[in-house]
């Protein structure tokens, strides 16, 4: 920011001399306030700077300070862009309140001009939108998540589907796509409950999420029926061990809301291989899965090519 310190002195002069009904109405109007003169030097901050924040700030700098550091660059070309268009901007933007939790602010610049026409003070006027976003946050997870476990819906994983066929695409590494189906889900269901076939899906998901990389993508399609995206897996024997694992995981007996019982899980699996797309590889899992069915549950099987083109 420019520095000028005489012009600072003058405004702050110029804005104490404002009637203190507009003072009153400022403070109403907007949860926190603040004016900077032209060259970034602060004129006037409300005191719920400190009720909020924690502090009254005495630069620029400082109200920058309280803002997540993903936003605090937006915030300096707020500043620039209101001082060169002189017209109103909003932004939304993180902060820290003084008890530390996060808030989120809409910040409105509020350019002030003299009688000549003159910019001569950008005003800061912040709302606490934090309620809003929470809720546009949750209405996004219900948009791409399932209500039930928590994990990507059928939706959701599209999207990271394609991403990561991109991805593979550009740097080479194999990717690895498994359709896991519970086995007698349904007998679950009408034997124990609904109540029950819902804690187990639950369950089920915390188990195989603990299988899994931090890297690796677990999806429920709906209904028993699951999808795991492995990336950067270059050998079959890799995704063999993951599946294995699964499937010993799966050994432990289940206790649920009073119920002891055993469940078992059937998965197809299929690679990579270059000009692969989503539905190809749907297709594909699906098959195989269809196929470890048809051979008694309870196992994995392979795409195998040879269905396809007539070749392994």
């Amino acid at each position: 920011m420019l520095t000028g310190k005489a012009d600072s002195e003058n405004a702050k002069l110029t804005w104490h001399q404002t009637d203190r009904m507009m003072f009153q109405l400022i403070e109403q109007a907007w949860d926190l306030f603040c004016v900077f003169d032209i060259y970034g030097n602060l004129i006037y901050a409300t005191q719920s700077f400190d009720r909020i924040v924690g502090f009254i700030p005495d630069s620029f700098e400082q109200v920058v300070e309280f803002i997540d550091s993903e936003y605090r660059m937006d915030v300096h070309k707020l500043f620039i862009k209101t001082l060169q268009t002189e017209d109103s901007i909003k932004l939304e933007f993180r902060a820290k309140r003084a008890c530390e939790n996060t808030i989120w602010l809409e910040c409105t610049t509020l350019p002030i001009k003299d009688e000549n026409g003159e910019l001569v003070q950008i005003s800061f006027a912040l709302n606490d939108i934090t309620l809003r976003k929470n809720q546009e946050n949750r209405l996004i997870s219900m948009a791409f998540h399932d209500p039930l476990t928590g994990l990507p819906n059928r939706r959701l994983f599209k999207e990271q589907m394609n991403q990561m066929l991109m991805q593979t695409k550009r740097t080479g590494r194999s990717l690895a796509l498994l359709y896991l189906d519970i086995d007698d889900f349904k007998i679950i269901n009408d034997t124990m409950g609904h109540d029950v076939g819902d804690a187990f899906l639950q369950e089920f998901a915390v188990r195989i999420q603990s299988c899994l990389r931090d890297i690796d993508i677990f999806a429920r399609m709906g209904g028993d029926e699951f999808t795991i995206l492995l990336p950067a897996v270059d050998y079959k024997e890799h995704v063999e061990s993951i599946a294995r694992r699964i499937i010993c995981c799966m050994e432990q007996p289940w206790e649920v809301k009073g119920h002891t019982f055993r469940a078992t899980v059937s998965m197809g699996i299929t690679m990579y291989y270059p000009d692969s797309d989503g539905s190809t590889m749907m297709k594909q899992v699906d098959i195989a899965l269809y196929d470890v069915k048809g051979k008694g549950r309870n196992n994995y099987q392979f795409f195998r090519f040879k269905e396809e083109n007539g070749q392994e």
